[in-house]
């Protein structure tokens, strides 16, 4: 074969070669990094959701944020001696709270001094005469932040005497106590405070209210069906002493 030729194809092969090197790796190159970063675009979100931990009490629910510690209701011992924060109707509790100091002094109590409760005032449908008052006291409304409504009660059973909380203006919770079923309150139990909670976790973020209601009818044979409360207060965990809860129906809060 004539030289001419034989160099001829050997710059071609040089030439292919060349090319080979050169331009096949330019063209995967790019298909091995969409790969990787399409992997990294998918994966980054899945690790981001798997990661992320929020923690029970400061939950996001839109439009609040659990609270952490203990929680204050408005005028929820009536420190102020007046129903500031509340809506009273009905004459059962008064224009005002009741002074425990004072009341005891005066001996306006039944059978006991008033005890179980180191502050100042307290709401009670008790009059100290031969009858008792009908009405209601009615908080403000709040948003529930807290898992539970703490507060001290006096209360014999009744299905005239509780405590409702309140959801759009409906009862949602509503509560009955006996208080003279607490333990050794039996001699004290007419005027002695004890430990009441409602769970609260049912209306978690919305807006409600706190109502006590005494319905009964003043006469002779029910001057002693009063309700007494003070002390309220929002908590992490109940403090209700045992053996005072007689229901608590929960109705529809959606």
């Amino acid at each position: 074969m004539d030289s001419k030729v034989i160099a001829a194809y050997v710059v071609a092969l040089v030439v292919i070669a060349i090319i080979a090197f050169f331009v096949l790796p330019s063209k995967t190159a790019p298909q091995s990094t969409t790969t990787v970063q399409q992997s990294l675009t998918s994966s980054v979100p899945q690790k981001t959701n798997t990661t992320a931990s929020v923690s029970t009490t400061s939950i996001n629910y839109t439009h609040c944020t659990l609270s952490s510690g203990p929680g204050a209701v408005e005028n929820g011992n009536f420190s102020t001696g007046t129903y500031s924060g509340w809506n009273v109707t009905g004459q059962g509790f008064g224009s005002a709270p009741r002074n425990i100091t004072k009341s005891n002094k005066q001996l306006s109590y039944y059978s006991h001094p008033w005890a179980g409760y180191n502050g100042v005032y307290f709401a009670t449908t008790f009059t100290g005469g031969t009858s008792v008052g009908f009405g209601n006291l009615t908080s403000d409304p709040f948003l529930v932040t807290y898992p539970y409504l703490n507060f001290k009660i006096i209360s014999p059973q009744s299905q005239q005497l509780y405590i409702t909380i309140l959801y759009k203006g409906k009862p949602a919770i509503t509560t009955y106590f006996n208080t003279y079923a607490a333990p050794g309150n039996s001699q004290n139990a007419s005027s002695t405070f004890v430990n009441a909670s409602i769970n609260l976790l049912p209306l978690l973020c919305k807006d409600a209210q706190i109502k006590v209601v005494s319905q009964t009818i003043g006469t002779s044979f029910s001057q002693f069906d009063y309700i007494a409360v003070t002390d309220f207060k929002f908590g992490q965990e109940p403090t209700e002493t045992p053996g005072i809860l007689v229901s608590q129906p929960i109705v529809n809060v959606t």
